[in-house]
């Protein structure tokens, strides 16, 4: 396995950690799916206990895993950590060859205000994932609290996210 850790901002303290396995070898993976990990934190922190044993989980089956560490509000105010996010997936699908990564096959998994961030990346974002949200930050009382103004991405949910979300599902348990 590799670890890389790519600075995207270092004055925002922004990082995408990237851990690596091998393709090909014994298993015969010639290309993995990819989970991108957001821990939460209410965009004061990046809480540690929500990135490295979560990805640390994914690479147990078989995923290639990445932890987004984003802006958090001492750093900059929202939209900055869905800026984050839309950097750290073009960087993803750039080097899916070079990483190993199924490219079709590209989820995000996000907890608390990390859950907030997935879930707009899910409903306002240019790299839509298939999100996997834990206890998120989603509703306009709950996110007020974190910073004042952001938005509710359940008020952004369609049918056509519906239908895509169900179509990743489906690739991502291949």
């Amino acid at each position: 396995m590799r670890i890389e850790t790519l600075i995207l901002s270092k004055e925002r303290n922004v990082t995408l950690t990237a851990y690596l396995q091998e393709t090909g070898g014994e298993f015969g993976f010639e290309k993995r799916p990819a989970i991108l990990v957001i821990p939460g934190g209410g965009y004061a922190v990046c809480a540690d206990v929500e990135a490295d044993p979560v990805a640390l989980a994914y690479l147990k089956a078989g995923y290639q895993a990445f932890i987004l560490r984003y802006t958090v509000s001492s750093k900059g105010g929202w939209p900055q950590p869905l800026e984050d996010y839309e950097e750290a997936m073009e960087l993803i699908e750039r080097h899916a060859d070079e990483w190993g990564l199924d490219s079709s096959r590209i989820a995000a998994v996000g907890f608390s205000a990390g859950g907030h961030l997935c879930a707009c990346a899910a409903t306002l974002a240019r790299h839509k994932p298939a999100a996997i949200l834990i206890y998120p930050a989603i509703l306009k009382d709950i996110c007020d609290l974190c910073q004042p103004g952001m938005p509710q991405p359940n008020e952004h949910v369609t049918e056509d996210t519906r239908g895509r979300l169900r179509t990743m599902t489906r690739r991502l348990r291949k």
